[in-house]
């Protein structure tokens, strides 16, 4: 007898216990903050060579002459905005460099959402291809 009511009271435990989880998911749904995509801004940036502005800090209209010699040759370039370095890229995270290599020690404008993980950082740029 006592193992019958053990059973009985299992399974009326377990026929209850969806509907308690049902209820606590559609609780859990309703208390969900809204996620917001970040918004594209425009950023004015100077096209830099990473290793002199690295090594030197060096930027402006002085220095644009070595910029595009070393971006040219096949340096890193980064888009300096803000006092921050950022990797222009698509929404895939390719590299944009291709598009800022005539524009080597330049100020620029562009549109795109900055994005920033363990000190690296990326500006998405909005009219990239993906």
């Amino acid at each position: 007898m006592k193992k019958t009511w053990i059973v009985m009271g299992a399974v009326l435990f377990l026929a209850g216990t969806p509907a308690l989880y049902a209820k606590h998911d559609a609780h859990q749904k309703e208390m969900k903050p809204t996620e917001k995509k970040p918004q594209d801004r425009v950023f004015k940036c100077e096209v830099v060579d990473v290793a002199c502005y690295i090594a030197k800090g060096a930027t402006g209209e002085e220095h644009q002459g070595c910029a595009a010699k070393c971006i040219l040759d096949g340096g890193e370039l980064a888009l300096l905005c803000e006092g921050k370095l950022y990797i222009p890229v698509d929404g895939n995270y390719h590299s944009q460099r291709k598009r800022f290599v005539p524009k080597a020690g330049e100020k620029v404008a562009v549109t795109g959402r900055a994005v920033s993980k363990d000190g690296l950082n990326y500006l998405i740029l909005a009219d990239a291809k993906k």
